[in-house]
């Protein structure tokens, strides 16, 4: 298709096989083309084509990444196909790292908008990027007229809001203060902006502001739990407060003032991005536990929360369309890695009908905003992931600069466990364009894949190695279910252990596997411990709400957490111990939720020695490691990333002596973008 051409020829089927294994490509660069081919694209598709399947790309991510190299992507304007079909494009991917990767190339390259369809050319869809500052900007809202977006970004260690001329020009940044500011939204005759800032410490909840657009001092509007919006007749706010055991949905006046309940909602979940329909009768807002988010709507005099859609997956932000008839929501939906997913912008009517997926590709794009005129922007985020071993004997500085990196990849990577020593490591990534496990040798490099599952609605995670090195635990999602599956270093004998369950870990002796049981299809029910050869599962804590166990070196006690929500959302982590681990329980730490995110979803592991239980937390806009002492509940910090945009998710794990960690270490960079061509009349 590139050269007008076949790559390989011959007078039967049998001589055309033979040439495929033994021969050059035919076109690419040569006299026999009819076709001028650029000669880096030439290479690229060369390299699809080696002989030798370790000297080809190693997955549809590094074809991703040499062509949009050779795209308008490294440009301010971006150009991509838009819509093409979910399966088209996992066809596409999946078909790249066999021996006939020239037409996965082309499939590739329609995808990214380098190589064009030979029939007329589909409506493309044009990605201006905004800002370029270094780090992350966030919870874009684009101003009424459409000429001016406001953003927060870190400066410093603090989120600041900003405004920028959509037509060019250095941002301007509105607020100064020593706090963290976000959720930006424009008044609607553009004068002024509303946003948020967090509760301090010593704060139950934090603030609500109204400053003007250029800038100024800010006034105080209300207490709240999170951000607001305006109506579109400038007259009332919708934000969330805590309430006396519930979280409440308020409506009041522009200045906080006469303030009326419209929804009481529970405990335990998260409850973000109030946002008002453009006739101002309803308010819709995004509900979000673990793995499963939806976006709800309640009319603005007061009903029962109905759902807009269904998802049952992971999201990040959501925006009305300009008349009304539906919402533009980010979505994780169709990703198989389950911790810091890649989302895309989807839209769906109002009535939960009409699903249609509206971006595609490696960067995320969240928080969307649209204005009555159609304009969307949304937040484009890029994060990269690799293991490291990190020392834990120095300072949190020193740690971080001694750290060895053990994989270079150029996905995602999460959650390493380390064998019975640190030569061999387990990890979860999407190489080849399904989560899957893979090992690595710390020593040489060197990969191996040993699960193969390409069914998009399953997804894999949390792979544990046993203490003898001779079997892996990991979790599966299917179905909106998780369970626990074994497998062996070699990729063979895979069997299913625990139908329903998560947050798994290994008794030291090997012997028993302990995790919490799927209550609702969320792993808040009671510990249990299983055989790994199978069998009944034993019941170790019977209340409802313990989880993600660890097990002392000598068996003895059992640290576990219970959630604890709190009146501003999201909960506490309380940190508990047993001896014997069916005896009465103590405390030994409570961690706040304001230093866990919901994507970060902590599960501490244990030291080799019994003394600490390490687990990532946030720092601010670092992500760092730490240690909890098991015997005074004390917090020692492992690592210090500064201001670095960083990622933890979930799990790491101790090196065989207990002198390193191993982590999976993402770094991000996000920038507002702004998007033309996603609807029909654009």
């Amino acid at each position: 298709m590139l050269t007008g051409q076949r790559p390989f020829r011959g007078d039967s089927v049998v001589e055309t096989m033979s040439a495929i294994l033994r021969e050059e490509p035919a076109g690419l660069g040569d006299a026999t083309t009819t076709r001028n081919v650029p000669p880096d694209l030439a290479r690229v598709v060369h390299h699809c084509l080696e002989k030798e399947p370790s000297e080809r790309f190693q997955s549809s991510r590094d074809v991703a990444f040499h062509l949009e190299s050779l795209s308008a992507v490294s440009a301010p304007t971006a150009v991509f196909p838009a819509a093409p079909p979910p399966r088209a494009r996992r066809r596409a991917a999946r078909a790249i790292v066999p021996a006939l990767g020239i037409l996965a190339a082309i499939a590739l390259g329609y995808v990214l908008g380098t190589v064009r369809r030979p029939a007329a050319a589909p409506p493309t869809v044009e990605v201006h990027r905004l800002t370029d500052l270094p780090g992350l900007e966030e919870s874009p809202a684009l101003s009424p007229d459409g000429k001016s977006v406001a953003f927060s970004a870190y400066v410093g260690n603090r989120r600041q809001i900003s405004v920028r001329l959509v037509t060019g020009g250095q941002p301007l940044q509105i607020t100064h203060d020593e706090a963290d500011h976000e959720s930006p939204r424009w008044a609607p005759d553009g004068t002024s902006l509303l946003y948020y800032s967090p509760p301090r410490e010593t704060e139950p909840q934090g603030t609500l502001w109204e400053v003007a657009a250029l800038g100024g001092s800010p006034r105080r509007v209300a207490s709240a739990i999170g951000g607001a919006d305006v109506s579109h007749d400038g007259k009332t706010i919708a934000f969330f407060r805590a309430g006396t055991g519930t979280i409440e949905l308020v409506v009041a006046g522009r200045d906080g003032a006469a303030p009326r309940v419209v929804a009481k909602l529970p405990l335990g979940s998260y409850y973000l991005s109030p946002r008002w329909s453009p006739d101002d009768r309803r308010i819709a807002y995004q509900r979000g536990y673990v793995f499963s988010h939806d976006v709800y709507a309640v009319s603005a005099a007061g009903s029962e929360p109905e759902p807009i859609t269904r998802d049952g997956k992971q999201l990040s932000g959501f925006a009305w369309t300009a008349d009304g008839s539906g919402i533009v929501f980010s979505s994780s939906r169709g990703a198989t890695v389950l911790y810091l997913p890649t989302f895309n912008l989807w839209t769906i009517g109002r009535n939960g009908k009409g699903l249609r997926q509206l971006t595609f590709g490696e960067a995320s794009y969240v928080a969307p905003d649209v204005n009555a005129a159609g304009t969307l922007v949304a937040s484009r985020i890029q994060r990269q992931f690799n293991i490291w071993k990190f020392p834990v004997d120095g300072s949190p500085a020193d740690n971080v600069r001694r750290a060895v990196q053990v994989t270079h990849q150029t996905g995602q990577v999460q959650t390493p466990s380390v064998g019975a020593t640190d030569k061999d490591v387990v990890y979860l990534s999407d190489s080849g364009g399904h989560g899957n496990l893979w090992v690595a040798d710390t020593e040489t490099g060197a990969t191996r894949q040993i699960t193969y599952e390409q069914n998009p609605e399953i997804s894999l995670g949390v792979p544990v190695w046993s203490p003898d090195g001779r079997q892996i635990i990991f979790y599966s999602f299917r179905a909106g279910v998780g369970g626990y599956w074994l497998v062996n270093p070699d990729g063979g004998n895979l069997r299913n252990l625990a139908p329903s369950g998560g947050w798994a870990a290994w008794s030291h002796d090997g012997r028993w596997v302990y995790y919490t049981e799927t209550l609702r299809g969320f792993a808040q029910g009671t510990i249990k411990k299983i055989r790994p050869e199978g069998g009944p599962a034993v019941i170790v804590r019977p209340e409802k709400g313990n989880t993600r166990p660890a097990i002392s070196p000598d068996g003895s006690t059992v640290y576990f957490v219970v959630e604890k929500p709190t009146e501003t959302g999201g909960s506490d982590h309380e940190v508990r111990a047993a001896t014997p681990e069916n005896g009465p329980s103590r405390v030994i730490a409570r961690i706040p939720a304001r230093r866990i995110p919901p994507w970060q979803l902590v599960h501490p592991v244990i030291s080799p020695d019994g003394k600490w239980l390490a687990t990532p937390l946030a720092d601010g806009l670092a992500t760092n490691l730490w240690a909890l002492s098991t015997s005074d509940g004390t917090l020692r910090q492992l690592t210090d990333f500064g201001s670095r945009a960083t990622f933890i998710v979930r799990r790491v794990s101790w090196s065989a002596d207990g002198r390193s960690i191993f982590a999976a270490l993402g770094e991000g960079d996000a920038d507002v973008v702004l998007l033309r061509g996603l609807w029909t009349k654009d």
